[in-house]
């Protein structure tokens, strides 16, 4: 009896030395309990083994419910796409086992599970992943969508996706004016969870005078995610006739005119003046050498203008 009680002791402490041995080459899979993620973008899923010693992991496996994401086996990768190691370039040396989703959705949130098995130990964790959702930067178009003639209807559209909840979406002119009360808005859940928004705005005479267009995406709790521009194309000749008419009001279009038939008219008085001085003098001089020729003729004939002496005794 004694003996078989100290049989029965010596395995039992026997026993605990391997464990306590063993226990110490144990190997230790670490994870975050929780992660966030946003719809579109990158999540994160935090897993590192822990040792005593250098170990060398033999296999990894992630999984969501029962859903296989990820494999290594002994050099053998079985990933499934949308999943892969946070390193990029991971081995079978590197312990940090954490997962990436390249493109987190709706339908992504819930529970993982990570197992790793090492050539000295093996071990299991969980962690949880939340995704909420957030409006992309907004897509705009139009109808017609150029060449648009002045004083004709244009509709602007206004598209964003990615909402948790259904938003709302605001117009604005280039002048801050809020048009969002004559807008029509759209919005439906898509099939991997998040809302969609589809809004149009008519512009019933769009002219050149007001061409650009802002229209902001809001949540539910009405803060703006998201935000687009939108200018109107008119057609090239409008803003030729607008450029025509700012240079037919502009000074230097009538000024120059006015100089030009000014400065005609200022010669054309010049030129009369001197034509009738040139004429005055030329008359002037006419008269004189009449004068001269008379007075010669009276001189070389002097018989014709004096009066005998029976003349001038008959005149007394």
């Amino acid at each position: 009896m004694t003996s078989a009680t100290s049989f029965l002791f010596f395995a039992i402490h026997l026993a605990c030395i391997r464990a306590g041995n063993s226990s110490g080459n144990f190997v230790k899979l670490e994870c975050n309990e929780e992660s966030h993620g946003v719809y579109g973008q990158q999540s994160l899923l935090q897993c590192n083994v822990k040792a005593v010693e250098k170990v060398t992991i033999l296999t990894v496996t992630w999984k969501r419910a029962e859903a296989l994401l990820l494999e290594y086996n002994q050099d053998t990768f079985n990933p499934t796409p949308g999943f892969t190691f946070a390193e990029p370039s991971w081995n079978k040396n590197n312990m940090n086992v954490s997962l990436l989703l390249t493109n987190s959705k709706m339908a992504d949130k819930g529970v993982y599970t990570c197992m790793v098995r090492a050539d000295s130990g093996d071990d299991t964790a969980t962690t949880s992943l939340s995704v909420t959702a957030k409006y992309i930067t907004p897509t705009m178009s139009s109808i017609p969508e150029t060449n648009i003639e002045e004083n004709t209807a244009v509709t602007i559209f206004c598209n964003s996706t990615g909402g948790q909840q259904k938003g709302s979406i605001r117009w604005f002119d280039q002048f801050r004016n809020d048009w969002t009360r004559s807008a029509e808005l759209v919005g439906k859940e898509t099939d991997d969870g998040p809302f969609s928004l589809s809004s149009k705005f008519t512009v019933q005479k769009a002219t050149s005078s007001s061409t650009n267009y802002t229209c902001e995406v809001l949540n539910a709790n009405g803060a703006v995610e998201g935000m687009a521009s939108f200018v109107i194309q008119f057609a090239p000749r409008d803003l030729g006739s607008k450029a025509d008419k700012l240079d037919s009001d502009s000074p230097t279009k009538w000024l120059a005119p006015v100089v030009v038939i000014g400065s005609l008219i200022i010669g054309l008085l010049a030129a009369l003046l001197l034509f009738k001085r040139r004429s005055a003098r030329s008359d002037h001089q006419t008269d004189t050498r009449h004068d001269g020729d008379v007075e010669a003729e009276v001189s070389l004939c002097p018989g014709l203008n004096s009066d005998t002496p029976q003349d001038q005794r008959n005149s007394l």
